[in-house]
């Protein structure tokens, strides 16, 4: 069994060895594949807030099923549920456990030849960046995962979650290149098939296969997300930010359509982030607390330390905390990088 230190140094090679998230991810799975026997996987990249998919690496035989995992996720309150590992603290789950009491389980791994899978939610500093999930066939010599496989997994799991949050702040680092005009649209059916899109859509779509190593058929799982949690939210519509290595940010919206003979359908919205959509966004990547994102938004209007303290009941020399704290966060010496950093550079281009 590898050991902490083991991880480290096979995590390091893969960066060093990768251009983006995706190769990273890839190489990792397939140095796990050297010590933990499994049939298929899937490592995907999550919004920290929702805990939504924002990029997957998947392997063909689940990725057939991945949108029938996504929509039991969100529809059913099942064994491992993604959210639920996280929140609860558990942050992983063999399936085998409980398989008895997961429909997910006999809907879905079951009639596809899945025994037993794995769930780990891949944390750091209280955050979590991605879920690594693995699974095993019936056919496989030992169908269920053993509890060596488990340890390793767990030992694995913030070596993972430390290397994704630190593609997840480079992105953050690149400059964007921000359009003005429409949003790309794209319709879909009720079981999330393309209906017709716009040529913006079918632009930035290209972008996010390609971000996943998808085909041109393929759905992004950004979008299979949004779809299966609209539908559980029971028409709420959902809104989604995917950044994308040396492209910038995509804004994700989806709400439900009606036609006129009574059919649903799903509407998607795909634009470039705004500068108001990433200040929202950076406040949460830095893990402000909800305090020095109040004395941020203050500082954002030109309103100087004392009247920030005056607006907020705290006093100067607790705003000067408060921002010595926020520099330290974002990498930044004054109010000036400050301001550039988490929102002036999003202006340029509008």
């Amino acid at each position: 069994m590898r050991n902490c230190l083991d991880w480290q140094r096979i995590s390091e090679r893969c960066i060093k060895n990768s251009q983006n998230s995706f190769q990273y991810r890839q190489m990792m799975v397939e140095e796990l594949r050297k010590f933990i026997d499994f049939d298929a996987y899937c490592c995907s990249v999550t919004d920290t807030q929702t805990l939504f998919s924002i990029g997957a690496v998947t392997e063909q035989s689940i990725e057939d099923v991945h949108q029938k995992i996504m929509t039991f996720e969100y529809a059913f309150e099942d064994v491992n549920n993604y959210r639920k590992l996280v929140e609860s603290g558990q942050c992983i789950g063999r399936l085998s456990d409980a398989s008895s009491q997961s429909l997910r389980y006999r809907e879905i791994l079951v009639p596809n030849g899945f025994s037993d899978e794995i769930r780990a939610a891949l944390m750091f500093q209280g955050q979590c960046y991605g879920f690594l999930t693995l699974f095993k066939k019936m056919k496989n010599a030992q169908s269920i995962f053993q509890d060596d496989e488990l340890e390793q997994i767990k030992i694995l799991m913030p070596v993972m979650g430390e290397a994704l949050k630190a593609f997840y702040h480079s992105i953050i680092e690149e400059q964007l290149s921000t359009e003005a005009g429409e949003s790309g649209i794209v319709i879909l059916d009720k079981d999330y098939h393309i209906l017709s899109m716009s040529t913006k859509a079918s632009q930035i779509l290209a972008l996010l296969r390609s971000n996943e190593g998808l085909s041109d058929g393929q759905l992004p799982k950004p979008i299979q997300a949004s779809c299966a949690k609209l539908q559980a939210e029971d028409n709420t519509p959902i809104s989604l930010l995917v950044p994308i290595h040396d492209k910038g940010y995509i804004t994700i919206q989806a709400s439900f359509l009606m036609t006129t003979d009574l059919q649903q359908q799903i509407a998607i919205l795909l634009n470039e982030a705004s500068p108001k959509e990433m200040l929202a966004f950076l406040l949460t990547a830095y893990q402000l607390t909800p305090r020095e994102k109040e004395v941020v938004v203050e500082m954002m209007r030109g309103i100087p330390t004392k009247v920030i303290a005056y607006n907020l009941g705290i006093s100067s020399y607790t705003v000067q905390d408060h921002l010595k704290l926020i520099f330290q966060k974002v990498g930044v010496g004054d109010r000036n990088e400050l301001v550039w950093k988490i929102f002036s550079r999003f202006q340029i281009n509008e």
